[in-house]
């Protein structure tokens, strides 16, 4: 049986506990995979240890080995049998088994967007996803125009070696990437982890 994930609650009290608390970014590490010693983000890859943005935010905060045999399975898919940014939009825009769209932000919700690639450019723009902590900053929101500056969260981002591993922010970025980016297929995009 494939686990299910814990709730938002606990999932904004894991991602709260460790900001500021050591490790490092390395762009295709991270999950959930706790030891009899330690329940932390950082896996190791070609022998650096740390964590990406998915396996923090999405992984670890919500207890999702991010290896899941059968997940995201489809015409539609860019990744099968791994979480992470794109495979979690897919998901939520189809089969709907961990993930779902949601327009009105809260804690626990995933504010992402995903790695895509632009004709003649050869290195591809990578996603980014975060857990947002807080929304007692945002009095009203518009669907319309989503003002994620308003919001609080927890990310782990880049470059590799980025310490400490996972911050406190805003989502100011993900403004500033939905103004640059305005085409459906590259902009933000609000999901719910489905428990």
């Amino acid at each position: 049986m494939t686990p299910r994930p814990c709730s938002a609650t606990e999932a904004v009290l894991r991602a709260l506990s460790i900001v500021g608390k050591g490790g490092q970014y390395i762009l295709g590490t991270g999950d959930y995979a706790p030891t009899p010693r330690a329940d932390l983000p950082w896996t190791e890859r070609a022998g650096q240890i740390g964590s990406d943005c998915a396996g923090f935010a999405i992984s670890w905060c919500y207890r999702l080995p991010r290896h899941r045999p059968g997940f995201n399975v489809g015409p539609w898919s860019s990744v099968v049998d791994d979480i992470n940014c794109n495979s979690a939009i897919e998901d939520a825009d189809h089969a709907g088994d961990l993930f779902e769209r949601v327009y009105t932000p809260f804690p626990g919700a995933l504010l992402m967007y995903p790695t895509f690639h632009i004709a003649g450019v050869p290195a591809p723009f990578i996603g980014h996803v975060v857990i947002v902590t807080s929304v007692a900053r945002c009095s009203e929101w518009d669907t319309a125009n989503p003002d994620y500056g308003l919001l609080d969260v927890a990310e782990c981002h880049g470059p590799n070696g980025h310490t400490p591993g996972v911050v406190a922010s805003t989502g100011a970025g993900f403004q500033r990437h939905a103004k640059t980016w305005p085409k459906p297929e590259h902009t933000t995009r609000m999901l719910r982890v489905k428990a």
